[in-house]
């Protein structure tokens, strides 16, 4: 049945939702950002943070105007709000359906020419809330997202999470243009890049501890998400989690535990989707994309998504050339109580000339860096990558209150590098350059099955959760390094290749891991919410073998980690918060380039203490967290070029973050880091009391956007600027980099020409050509991001959406 003019399809959390709105006063209250304007834009906007879908006559509406809505109230509220001085009303019908009409107006019938519906946007609640397979809406602005998944305890609030998470959505990756994961985190204060955007592999440190490309989950699974240089254009979200989340993810496949960076993958929303897009990036990288995305069935019950892309060029770096060619396809089933979800992705990501990290002997000031643009690295370096990966997510409702779910997947990579690892050997810029050839396979499964339910005990509602993980792989690499040549930071000097040996002839190194555990919570919440406790642990076990050069080692271990955490809300808006997690993973890897390059040591605890506030102001959103995180420290000795453990690093820091839109048309993300991170019980206490390498003492990222109606409708200028302080290289603190500051600026114009919806993006990296060492962590140095021109141009050709029929409520 076709929907009828004027008509709202409203998705309830639950039946005694829907008949309380039916009388009018819907007790479920939200934040609201809908600043005045044309009453058509408002109710788009309306039907965005809602979740819900509106359906109205163009000629009803085309003419009027609103004054908006702002603030925490319920939909009907809003409705009223943006509905005042109209002469218009709402009127709720059924358990699932609400009425927008003129006085005496008749709602039967079909939609008629002319008629618009406007845009829908599934949100947390669309279904079961103990579901996790639908995104949460985005916050004021758009630029994240009001909440995310938190481990197996499912999707939750920013403002009910009682960690410090960021939830980065895909209308910021767009409008940033952003090109992978270094540069979405770009806009993190709490987040260092470890590496250049122009390396093969993108590793990050998160509160000062380093966090692996490896150990990047794809809808809460490890193992699934390419090691190196994952692309982003199938991610609908990219939500970071600060701090060990052994209790709520597992146990990393790479052991750092330092918090968790969590692709959410693209699904199909209600409307058709076709977007095509074109990009420029300096200094002759050219980018092809196309998302297509519909949904199926009498109920729109089943979804496909398809993301392709291919990038291929010269980037800003001298001689360096880069290829991606990716594409995903998301299929996805939403039933009244099934839901399925499928994804397959495939990429093949090479390179030439890839930059690499740089090691400095002791005893002398670090030399300052050449010209970002330069490169030191041979013309037959190159770096090729080509992984695949699949996996399903299934969740039923037993019943209203309980949840079952599981998920499977897998992935598999193959590696080929050459490269060669640049040592500063003395202040004049002076490098040893170690050319080497790494050859790995990689094959990684992982899955997990779980059930969630809710109850009461008394006055107090539960929602607990009870999971079993599995993670398994077999990696092999081959590796051979040749006599090291000398070069110049600031004069390189070029080589011939030298010769390896044939594949087969590799050193070989054979490495299994298996990884099991099964976790239990228990969120216990009283006085409707206001108060909450967290409490549970997960019991782990890890095994490892590895054969290198015929030496054979194997360990077995085991660790309950757990986590407890509180949330008291003094007042409707404001959080408090206090959380203790334990993180458990594998000692760090020794990496390419050392004496003992890809030794994996023993399993680790990592343990923090975090307490916090946060702030809902509706249409701004503030939070503060506090905290301390003690792990074993590794570092690459400069002079016997082995990576080992040595001592524990003790980080104490203040994350500060602010995102939304203030006032209309302008909008905030960013914040700023202090970080205290000390060396603790190292050999003999030698470095006791010394700070960390590679933590600076203080990291800021604020980025803004404002939109220019008074220049001409559609266009929007945005800014950012990146500040990290100096950064002591070694433990004795004899070495160090100075502090550097990059802007980044851009605008973007939305039009339309010839009937198709366009929006052109242009944003300059380091406009003031910047140089400078961005980061010393684990014994490396690396290079910064040099001035980066990038233009794009994308098209909506969507075609006109049909109206939503489909509506799901659920009871207490």
């Amino acid at each position: 049945m076709s929907a009828p003019l004027g008509w709202v399809t409203i998705v309830a959390l639950d039946a005694a939702q829907a008949q309380t709105a039916q009388n009018g006063h819907a007790s479920q209250k939200r934040s609201f950002a809908i600043r005045p304007q044309p009453l058509p834009g408002a109710l788009t906007v309306f039907g965005q943070q809602t979740g819900l879908q509106v359906s109205v006559d163009a000629a009803a509406v085309r003419s009027l105007t609103s004054s908006g809505a702002t603030g925490t109230m319920t939909p009907a509220a809003a409705l009223t709000s943006l509905l005042a001085g109209t002469g218009l009303s709402h009127r709720l019908t059924g358990t699932s359906t609400v009425v927008i009409e003129a006085p005496g107006a008749k709602t039967t019938g079909t939609l008629p020419a002319g008629a618009i519906a406007l845009d829908t946007i599934d949100v947390q609640g669309a279904s079961n809330p103990n579901s996790t397979m639908t995104p949460t809406p985005s916050y004021a602005g758009g630029q994240v997202a009001s909440g995310g998944r938190v481990g197996f305890l499912g999707n939750r609030s920013v403002f009910d999470t009682p960690f410090t998470q960021n939830n980065y959505t895909e209308k910021l990756i767009r409008d940033q243009q952003a090109r992978g994961i270094l540069d979405v985190l770009d806009n993190n204060p709490a987040v260092r890049a470890v590496s250049s955007p122009f390396t093969f592999q993108q590793n990050i440190f998160i509160r000062g501890f380093l966090l692996n490309a490896r150990a990047l989950a794809f809808d809460g699974l490890y193992g699934i998400v390419p090691s190196f240089r994952p692309a982003i254009e199938g991610a609908e979200r990219i939500d970071v989690l600060n701090g060990p989340a052994a209790l709520l993810y597992g146990f990393p496949p790479d052991g750092n535990v330092a918090g968790v960076v969590n692709l959410i993958p693209k699904r199909a929303p209600d409307a058709p989707l076709t977007r095509l897009t074109g990009q420029y990036l300096s200094n002759g990288t050219f980018n092809g994309q196309v998302d297509l995305a519909r949904r199926f069935g009498p109920k729109n019950e089943w979804g496909v998504r398809f993301n392709g892309a291919h990038r291929e060029g010269a980037t800003p770096i001298d001689r360096n050339n880069e290829r991606l060619d990716t594409l995903t396809v998301g299929l996805d089933y939403r039933g009244e109580r099934l839901r399925l979800g499928v994804d397959f992705g495939a990429q093949q990501f090479s390179s030439r000339s890839g930059l690499q990290s740089f090691r400095v002997l002791p005893g002398f000031a670090i030399p300052q860096t050449q010209p970002l643009t330069s490169n030191v690295q041979q013309p037959w370096e190159r770096f090729q990558t080509t992984p695949v990966f699949a996996v399903g997510r299934a969740e039923y409702d037993l019943t209203n209150d309980v949840t079952v779910f599981g998920a499977i997947g897998g992935s598999k990579l193959d590696q080929d590098r050459i490269a060669s690892n640049p040592t500063i050997t003395n202040p004049n810029g002076s490098l040893s350059m170690g050319p080497n050839r790494q050859l790995s396979f990689q094959d990684q499964w992982t899955g997990e099955a779980g059930v969630r339910t809710r109850f009461a005990t008394g006055f107090i509602d539960h929602s607990a959760a009870v999971v079993g993980t599995h993670y398994a792989s077999d990696n092999r690499t081959g590796f051979a390094q040749t006599p090291a040549f000398a070069s110049n930071l600031y004069n390189p000097v070029f080589v011939p290749q030298p010769l390896f040996p044939s594949d087969t002839n590799l050193a070989q190194t054979l490495s299994t891991a298996k990884l099991d555990g099964i976790a239990i919570t228990d969120t216990m919440s009283a006085l409707d919410g206001r108060v909450q406790v967290i409490a549970g642990g997960r019991f782990q076990r890890a095994q490892n073998s590895t054969i290198a050069s015929g030496v054979a080692d194997f360990y077995d271990k085991s660790a309950a980690t757990p986590m407890a955490a509180a949330i008291v809300k003094p007042v409707e808006n404001l959080s408090l918060y206090a959380s203790y997690a334990e993180g458990f993973g594998f000692g760090p890897q020794a990496p390419l380039g050392a004496s003992n390059p890809g030794q994996i040591f023993p399993p680790i605890i990592t343990k923090q203490i975090e307490t916090g506030a946060k702030l809902d102001l509706g249409t701004l959103g503030a939070t503060v967290a506090f905290y301390e995180i003690a792990q074993p420290s590794g570092f690459l000795d400069p002079i016997t070029n082995i990576f080992g453990l040595n001592g524990e690093q003790r980080n104490r820091g203040v994350d500060l973050n602010v995102f939304g839109e203030p006032t209309p048309g302008f909008r905030l993300l960013g914040g700023v880091t202090l970080l205290d991170g000390r060396l603790t019980k190292t050999a003999g206490g030698t470095f006791d009391g010394r700070v960390a390498p590679g933590v600076p003492d203080i990291q800021l990222n604020l980025g803004g956007e404002i939109d220019m109606p008074w220049l001409a409708p559609g266009i929007t200028l945005n800014g950012r600027v990146i500040y990290t302080s100096a950064q002591f290289y070694d433990q004795a603190n004899t070495q160090s980099i100075p502090d550097w500051t990059r802007l980044d600026l851009g605008a973007r114009y939305s039009f339309i020409a010839n009937g198709t919806p366009l929006v052109a993006r242009f944003n300059v990296l380091n406009v003031t050509g910047a140089n400078y060492w961005a980061s010393t962590g684990q014994g490396a140095l690396h290079l910064g991001t040099p001035r980066t021109f990038m233009f794009s141009i994308s098209a909506d050709l969507t075609p006109a959406p049909a109206p939503l029929t489909r509506s799901t409520t659920w009871t207490k």
